[in-house]
């Protein structure tokens, strides 16, 4: 698939996500968590593939209909390390196919990676960088400690 084709695409599948899932959900109040979002798209198909960050910054305001996260966590580490455990993932899930990004060459995951964190760079109040090299257990306090002070900062009335 070209690089274009594929940018439309996940464009495409977010708008209709929004339209039908997040946008409801967000008019009943309901918090809504996102596995990727915009950010992903800047960070794959901007850095990862190389495409113009204007047109997908254009492109992500449309379908996302300008909504964007409160928080993001950016679950960091090096390229290497998380190409290898997403391949052990498969593995465990017994995907006979390794998923497309898998099988990228690892510049473009160091390229991905620096996507995400210039992002993170340039928005560290909604960007939150947790070192996955620490473990599950350590990362998981971490998200948690930020979770919880967001809904309390949430009750109160305030913007965290």
């Amino acid at each position: 698939m070209v690089p274009l084709s594929e940018l439309f695409l996940y464009e495409a599948a977010r708008a209709q996500h929004v339209k039908e899932v997040i946008e409801p959900l967000l008019g009943k109040g309901v918090m809504v968590l996102c596995d990727r979002f915009i950010d992903a798209t800047i960070a794959y198909q901007g850095f990862g593939r190389k495409l113009d960050l204007e047109l997908i910054k254009k492109l992500n305001q449309l379908a996302a209909q300008g909504r964007k996260p409160d928080v993001t966590f950016l679950l960091d580490c090096p390229s290497g390390l998380g190409l290898k455990r997403a391949v052990q993932r498969n593995q465990r899930q017994r995907k006979t196919n390794e998923e497309r990004f898998e099988r990228e060459k690892i510049q473009f995951h160091h390229r991905v990676r620096r996507g995400y964190r210039w992002i993170a760079k340039k928005e560290p109040q909604r960007v939150k960088v947790i070192d996955t090299q620490e473990g599950v257990d350590k990362s998981f306090e971490k998200i948690r400690e930020i979770v919880d002070n967001l809904l309390i900062a949430k009750r109160r009335g305030q913007r965290a």
